[in-house]
């Protein structure tokens, strides 16, 4: 007998970033709403060392009122199904589902394409091996305008949403406890996962961005400390703290500017901690490839800019200070979970996206890029 529900999830538990978060944050805000959630637990080939733990707070969902968590060969049904990480399909899950849904989407995380323009994983592949995981025949539904672009390249063959699905976040979590630019000193600093692609390239540009001075404390929450020595950056001259160590709003008020810049080969598909230090009103000064996500709630700049831009930032503090509570309030209006209401009713009535406005890349790109992704796969290179 299939079991009904107004909202099934299927998720691999074992990320331990952005993309467990993201899950937890919707499906907490769903059960607040007073939805029914039916929880299914699968494990991809993407993540496939079994060193890879599931994520307790993944687990801990099971716990809500409104969640059941299903095993993988139940049968059910739900007016919406979320299916959380595009990979994960693409790669292929071991389980086996029988589920149907009145209109199914995978939440993505990750866009197609990497920073280098080379093809990780095949959206229209994606839909049919997650058909054939689950039975449901999905649309996308992007976190971002950039990763709406990038599967774009692939229409008509796909469908989006017609709005976008970024991630969610309650902003009584990261309410401001202090105001920014309030000390004698400047600290700067970022969080997020240990992961060196999640910092600049090399040593003098990973310096240039974070530059620990006299007047300029840093402190950085998750940090793959070794991995930038070895590119020759002095962390030493930073309070490093463990990826967890702090509750992350406490971390973000101790803060007077939030900087973030990473490695041309990484690309952000949102940036979740960047929402997070909004929401606290914390300044932000970003990597220019985020403009496209965050527009005028940040600064922009290179890493050897850095130093210049906080001389500004620093030197009008009232403008800077505004210009932060601001973000703010966009970031409020665009990401509180409160919002998820709306974004449901929305998908229930939406005719979708097939269209190619603002495609990455054109058609006959696209099909090299994935005949590049498949000879790779076949020469074990991908």
């Amino acid at each position: 007998m299939s079991a009904g529900f107004d909202i099934l999830v299927v998720a691999d538990p074992r990320f331990s970033g952005g993309s467990t978060a993201a899950l937890v944050a919707d499906v907490t805000a769903m059960v607040a709403l007073g939805a029914t959630v039916g929880l299914i637990f699968v494990r991809s080939g993407y993540l496939d060392d079994a060193r890879d733990p599931e994520n307790p707070k993944a687990l801990a969902l099971a716990d809500l009122d409104g969640v059941t968590r299903l095993s993988p060969e139940r049968a059910a049904h739900a007016d919406l199904a979320f299916l959380h990480h595009p990979l994960v399909f693409f790669r292929g899950v071991e389980e086996r589902l029988r589920l149907t849904a009145g209109r199914s989407l995978i939440v993505a995380h990750h866009a197609p394409f990497r920073a280098d323009g080379s093809m990780e994983w095949d959206p229209v592949a994606t839909l049919r091996r997650a058909k054939r995981a689950t039975g449901l025949s999905a649309w996308f539904a992007p976190i971002s305008g950039s990763v709406r672009t990038q599967l774009a390249s692939f229409a008509p063959l796909i469908r989006q949403s017609s709005e976008d699905w970024p991630n969610v976040f309650d902003p009584g979590d990261l309410a401001p406890t202090r105001r920014a630019l309030s000390g004698p000193d400047l600290t700067i600093g970022r969080h997020g996962r240990p992961d060196p692609l999640k910092f600049p390239a090399t040593g003098a540009e990973i310096d240039a961005a974070l530059p620990a001075a006299h007047g300029i404390r840093v402190r950085v929450l998750g940090c793959p400390t070794e991995a930038l020595i070895a590119r020759g950056a002095r962390t030493d001259l930073w309070e490093v703290l463990p990826f967890g160590g702090e509750p992350v709003a406490q971390f973000l008020n101790s803060l007077d500017v939030f900087a973030y810049h990473y490695h041309p080969n990484w690309l952000e598909a949102f940036g979740r901690t960047i929402a997070e230090a909004m929401l606290c009103a914390r300044p932000c000064l970003l990597d220019p490839r985020l403009q496209a996500t965050f527009g005028n709630m940040a600064c922009y700049c290179q890493p050897h800019e850095v130093a210049d831009a906080l001389r500004r930032m620093t030197a009008a503090p009232e403008r800077t200070l505004t210009r932060a509570d601001a973000a703010r309030e966009t970031a409020v209006r665009r990401y509180a979970a409160i919002g998820v209401a709306a974004r449901l009713e929305t998908l229930r009535i939406d005719s979708g996206d097939a269209g190619r406005a603002g495609a990455a890349y054109p058609v006959m790109r696209t099909v090299r890029k994935a005949v590049g992704l498949y000879r790779r796969q076949t020469q074990g290179l991908s």
